[in-house]
């Protein structure tokens, strides 16, 4: 039986493959149809050489805070290799469709360390687990802050130094909770990750930082474009990258990050034409980065490619 599941989850890839570059073509045919893509385009290109720096700075060192976190989980590999791994996985999870971009790092990890494919996927879910938490923190803590201030304040200030102590108080609590067999690897990982503080904390800092540095960059260049102030620009960010855990998307996440971005706005009263724009500049982006940290990633793990 095992064989002929594995079989049809490779027969169903270029079905995967298909859906994805419709979702692609049906992306692009809906905003050149309510939007002027050449104006979009040209309004990113046209930004003020500083506010431009700045964005892609906040860009990159979530990246690299990103490629450092991959190093402290994979503690085996030297960085350089650590940091190609992560500069690949990222750009393979941003441009490949249905989610198969993430099976770059398990697939990494076990040719560059020899982690076992179940553990590297088990270390994938660790990670995205902080990502979620940090994400949603972070947004919350930033939509409600003009009205709620220093409270918001506080509470981010908690979410930072308290979360890595609430996870090593409630992930161990649930050893006693039976789960399927296929889920006990990845519960006895994320029990040593939770008893393991000094590496929690860690991780949390780096992720917590990570997503400040790209919230931050995101946040600018919408509000630059747009002219509406950043905390209302904050909604449209989170329903885009929030998007991502989705299973079905487009080549280079399109479709499902416009549609989340557009969600995301309602809760600030934004037009969906607008937030269109606003989710698809965001997109332009994001592949930008992508582009440059993907060719980075390459030639940091070229030398392991042609030396075995």
């Amino acid at each position: 039986m095992a064989p002929l599941k594995e079989n049809n989850r490779l027969k169903a890839i270029p079905f995967k493959i298909i859906v994805a570059t419709l979702l692609l073509i049906a992306t692009i045919w809906v905003a050149s149809s309510v939007l002027d893509l050449t104006a979009v385009v040209t309004a990113i290109v046209s930004l003020p050489a500083q506010t431009a720096l700045v964005i892609f700075l906040l860009g990159a060192i979530s990246w690299l805070l990103r490629g450092l976190r991959t190093w402290i989980l994979f503690e085996q590999l030297p960085l350089t290799e650590a940091l190609g791994m992560s500069f690949v996985h990222n750009t393979a999870n941003n441009l490949a469709p249905m989610r198969l971009g993430e099976l770059a790092l398990p697939m990494l990890a076990r040719w560059l360390g020899n982690v076992e494919f179940s553990v590297g996927l088990t270390s994938l879910l660790w990670i995205r687990l902080l990502d979620l938490i940090s994400l949603v923190g972070i947004s919350v803590c930033i939509v409600f802050l003009p009205k709620a201030g220093t409270i918001m304040l506080a509470l981010l200030a908690a979410l930072v130094f308290l979360t890595p102590l609430l996870i090593a108080i409630i992930v161990p609590k649930t050893q006693h909770i039976r789960l399927p067999q296929i889920l006990e690897q990845a519960r006895s990982q994320l029990m040593y990750e939770a008893q393991n503080g000094k590496r929690l904390h860690r991780m949390w800092r780096l992720t917590i930082l990570a997503w400040l540095s790209k919230i931050m960059g995101m946040g600018v260049l919408l509000a630059t474009l747009s002219g509406i102030p950043m905390t209302d620009v904050i909604t449209t960010i989170l329903g885009a990258e929030l998007s991502s855990i989705l299973p079905i998307h487009g080549l280079a996440g399109a479709g499902s990050y416009e549609a989340g971005g557009i969600i995301g706005s309602t809760f600030m009263g934004l037009s969906p034409v607008l937030a269109l724009e606003m989710t698809i500049q965001l997109h332009i982006y994001v592949l930008s980065l992508t582009a440059v940290f993907g060719i980075l990633g390459v030639l940091l793990l070229l030398k392991r490619t042609l030396h075995g």
